[in-house]
């Protein structure tokens, strides 16, 4: 599993059929629980090349929401803290913005970035929670805040090699939109 993997499990909370569960966190980014969604789903949309000459493309928005009640369309951007590049991701919500009400989600950790997406217009999340490391060796979870595998905190075990580990969860993760 990956960060992104999981950041979408607690965002959705899915019940078995894949809908939103009812302690989802998509609610704080939103609003509601009532809503559809769609993930990696790609758009067209047409880009000006000059003041004549129009370009398709195609936009893939990590998450697509659609209000029912509303008919509204919100694409969000679900940003880790293990590939971070601000630049990149500015270069996403900008094409979202043409044809959705565009919304990033971003890590705690780089909170500092916040105001460089909300001068551009946009709303912004942070998120922050706790990984689950399984080590491969023992089995056992050991949890902690870092992107990078701990030591296993099974006494017996001891394993410190970071690829004897698999992330296999978060653990109070949340999701608190930058002000």
């Amino acid at each position: 599993m990956t960060i992104d993997d999981e950041l979408l499990l607690e965002l959705f909370k899915p019940d078995r059929y894949g809908k939103v569960g009812k302690d989802a966190l998509i609610q704080k980014v939103v609003g509601t629980l009532n809503i559809n969604y769609k993930l990696e789903e790609p758009k067209d949309y047409q880009t000006k090349s000059d003041a004549v000459q129009r370009t398709w493309s195609i936009m893939t928005p990590d998450i697509i929401i659609t209000i029912p009640i509303q008919q509204k369309e919100i694409a969000i951007e679900l940003e880790n803290d293990v590939h971070w590049d601000f630049q990149a991701s500015i270069r996403q919500v900008k094409k979202y913005r043409q044809e959705f009400d565009t919304r990033v989600i971003i890590p705690y950790d780089y909170k500092r970035f916040a105001p460089l997406y909300k001068n551009e217009g946009l709303r912004v999340w942070l998120w922050q929670a706790k990984r689950k490391w399984k080590c491969l060796r023992c089995e056992t979870v050991t949890v902690n805040e870092s992107r990078v595998p701990p030591e296993c905190s099974n006494k017996k075990c001891k394993n410190k090699r970071r690829d004897e580990f698999d992330l296999v969860g978060l653990e109070n993760a949340d999701f608190n939109e930058y002000e």
